[in-house]
């Protein structure tokens, strides 16, 4: 890869777990880390985005789908042709994996209408291949059944839309535990956005107690952690805690 970065993607995928493979959320942080490793680019993190919660809709644990952030100077039938390989070889055997490449020339509005469809209601194989060809966004089926495509494409969308869900991935949120600087997340993280309960950054030297679980929420387009003071007044606690429908691995 060359030092002339051109191009920034947003990778949905969903339905790729099963049998002895782990969820689509570790799946989604390995296809990052290869990223990096394979010298395609740079991942901007991996974000899980919520869907409707139905019975209606077959899940594993919580219907949830996920998307990557991607810079690179790869065009986009190159990088299509090395993400459909690489997530064919490493989703389950049994699953039915949907992969979704949107970039900067497609109508991200418009699937964004979609992924916030899929939170309300039962949305249909055919209606995701219809709006993802109206939206100039790639979409590759990879199972007999071609589900994945439904949240694959709704990843896409409510990542580009800015406004919803949170990384499950970025660098080191996985590795600070306890009571830590404000200035330290920053530093460690790139998460330049830690807020008060008045949505005021806090400063540098502010103790932040992390309970081990960082997981900034994705708004407007960045990372945000959000605090409120400890009782005692002498550090910020983070909002958002580990919830107990949490896939393995996010």
């Amino acid at each position: 890869m060359t030092a002339d970065i051109t191009e920034q993607y947003i990778i949905g995928l969903d339905d790729t777990d099963g049998t002895g493979v782990p969820g689509t959320g570790a799946l989604a942080m390995a296809l990052a880390a290869h990223i990096h490793e394979a010298g395609w680019g740079r991942s901007l993190g991996v974000t899980r985005h919520r869907l409707w919660d139905s019975d209606k809709v077959a899940y594993t644990t919580g219907n949830h789908c996920y998307a990557v952030g991607l810079e690179t100077d790869r065009n986009a039938l190159d990088l299509e042709d090395d993400l459909v390989d690489w997530v064919r070889k490493h989703a389950a055997k049994d699953a039915d994996p949907g992969v979704a490449i949107m970039s900067r020339h497609s109508d991200m509005p418009h699937i964004l209408a979609f992924g916030r469809r899929c939170q309300t209601e039962l949305m249909r194989v055919d209606w995701a291949q219809t709006f993802s060809t109206e939206a100039n966004v790639a979409l590759r089926a990879l199972g007999r059944k071609r589900l994945g495509i439904v949240g694959a494409l709704a990843a896409a969308g409510l990542r580009g839309g800015g406004r919803d869900g949170r990384f499950i991935d970025l660098p080191a949120i996985r590795d600070l535990n306890g009571r830590v600087t404000a200035g330290h997340i920053r530093e460690r993280t790139g998460v330049e956005t830690i807020l008060d309960a008045a949505g005021e950054p806090l400063d540098r030297d502010d103790l932040v107690e992390t309970f081990g679980w960082l997981r900034p929420r994705l708004e407007e387009g960045r990372p945000v952690i959000h605090t409120t003071r400890s009782t005692e007044g002498r550090w910020w606690i983070v909002d958002d805690r580990k919830p107990s429908d949490e896939p393995e691995g996010d």
